[in-house]
């Protein structure tokens, strides 16, 4: 191979790693302006608050669950042996012992408020649960310290919590019991493409049609070609996030049922969300071929007042969306989310969309997709009592959402000011796009630097310390097909400092202006 990666053949994940190893070579590795990764906590560390507050829930747990394995019991939390007084002076003694006298103090101030919280959430729910059942949740078992196997329908605690978070944002009320644990966005994607797909219930396979935006992350592309299902496109400007009307109307014509409808919103690579005109198109469309639509809404919390398609009656009867706390709470390492299917849409999808599909031992969509979270190919089920969120990041997600809205309203607000520093320097409009960005290098190349093979060009950028990903990939065939997307490239914006940020979009334009 001529260069490090071939913009036709080699994945972005893979070829963004390529280029990072030259620019690491060439400048140090501390010195690298990386704008390929969307891993933010590197960049931007995860709630400091939250993160000083998950030590001290570390502490208690040891004090609670500490005791001699000779004993009749190991667990001191139990309930015929602890009262709510007696919890509450221990808590103070634990941050006393074991903190400065200021911290001490700070830390009891986030743990009441962090049991408040809990209360009104868990009343909210309508689970009946008491300030000691709400302790009991939390330390039984070392539960949060990864003590026991994870809970595989979801810790009630945490599933409660996202619930209240999901219908604050979303607009509509969402219930613990409709939300399936999940070990990231990618378990939820997987387990729900294997359980319609050839190891579930075939309602998805080979020669089948879905409609999916592009671009859109990558591994979608992957993930249907080798499956054999076709992929018919709706293209996306990766510049102004605006859709190609022509393309809705191409697939109002098609004789083939669209069986889903992918929806990433908003959207990875572009950083766009949907438009409420193309939201109401993709909606017709389901409803004229009684379509899934399955959503992957991570980034939607980066956007104030977001219409969704979760904010349509209709849409939501055939949703099934996949969320994660990954990316808004800066920890993509926490490893917790949901796959949320409504009361309603695990009616409709069991009983009007998939009624010829199921086996007599999958009860109803939900129950299919809790079984399919399970590792081993075929074997669905097989090992669904381990497939829950692991103890840990309970405790973390937890203390991120109760404990980190302060940090996180800060967090979005300088990624946008970031935003609009990168194209400002790079001399490239933009609307409004956030997290992710999509530039066509041609757009904003010389004559000559239009002559030079593009891996050549994303070197040399690499070479100057900046790493960007190819973005070619993202685009489906027939996008591609469409219009050359060899120069396009996909940036990150949480990562860098403004300075940083400012200097990768001037290092960008300096090799593309050659």
């Amino acid at each position: 191979m001529k260069y490090s990666f071939s913009i036709d053949e080699t994945i972005p994940f893979l070829a963004f790693r390529k280029l990072k190893e030259i620019a690491e070579k060439e400048v140090g590795a501390i010195n690298v302006l990386d704008l390929s990764q969307g891993e933010p906590g590197y960049g931007f560390s995860p709630n400091v608050r939250s993160r000083q507050f998950f030590s001290f829930i570390a502490m208690l747990d040891i004090e609670f669950n500490n005791h001699n394995i000779e004993s009749s019991t190991n667990l001191f939390f139990k309930r015929t042996e602890a009262e709510l007084t007696e919890i509450e002076l221990i808590v103070e003694k634990v941050a006393n012992e074991k903190y400065s006298k200021d911290l001490a103090k700070e830390l009891i101030v986030d743990w009441k408020e962090f049991i408040s919280a809990l209360e009104v959430i868990c009343n909210a729910q309508n689970l009946n649960y008491s300030r000691f059942d709400i302790y009991y949740e939390l330390f039984k078992y070392s539960n949060l310290m990864g003590g026991r196997y994870p809970q595989p329908a979801g810790h009630p605690l945490l599933q409660a919590t996202m619930a209240e978070e999901y219908s604050e944002y979303l607009g509509v009320k969402v219930k613990a019991h409709e939300l399936i644990g999940i070990m990231g966005a990618s378990h939820g994607i997987g387990a729900t493409f294997k359980a319609l797909g050839s190891e579930g219930i075939e309602y998805l396979k080979r020669g089948h049609t879905v409609v999916m935006t592009s671009p859109v992350y990558a591994p979608y592309n992957n993930l249907f070609e080798e499956r054999g299902i076709n992929v018919v496109s709706v293209s996306v400007d990766p510049q102004t996030g605006e859709i190609d009307p022509a393309d809705l109307k191409k697939i109002e014509n098609l004789e083939k049922k669209v069986r889903a409808i992918i929806l990433i919103d908003p959207n990875n690579p572009t950083g766009f969300a949907s438009s409420d005109t193309f939201l109401k198109g993709i909606i017709d469309i389901a409803e004229e071929h009684n379509s899934l639509i399955i959503t992957d809404s991570v980034y939607l919390r980066f956007f104030d007042d977001t219409q969704t398609i979760c904010h349509y009656p209709q849409a939501r009867k055939r949703l099934i969306q996949v969320d994660s706390l990954s990316k808004i709470e800066r920890a993509t390492g926490v490893r917790a989310g949901d796959i949320y299917v409504s009361d309603e849409a695990n009616d409709y999808i069991t009983n009007n969309i998939l009624q010829n599909y199921f086996l007599k031992k999958y009860k109803n969509i939900r129950h299919l997709l809790f079984l399919a979270k399970s590792p081993g190919g075929k074997n669905i089920g097989l090992f669904q009592h381990i497939t829950g969120i692991p103890g840990p990041s309970v405790a973390i997600s937890l203390s991120h959402v109760i404990l980190g809205k302060p940090e996180r309203a800060e967090y979005v607000q300088m990624l946008r000011k970031k935003v609009t520093i990168f194209y400002k320097n790079l001399e490239v409009q933009h609307n409004g796009n956030s997290y992710y960005g999509m530039v066509d290098l041609e757009t904003i190349e010389s004559e000559t630097s239009k002559l030079r093979d593009i891996e050549a060009v994303m070197e040399d950028i690499a070479k100057l310390g900046v790493v960007v990903m190819p973005a070619n990939l993202f685009f489906s065939r027939s996008d591609r097909h469409k219009k050359d997307r060899t120069r396009v490239i996909r940036v990150s914006l949480p990562n860098l400092s403004y300075e940083g940020t400012k200097r990768a979009a001037e290092i960008i334009k300096e090799v593309v202006s050659r």
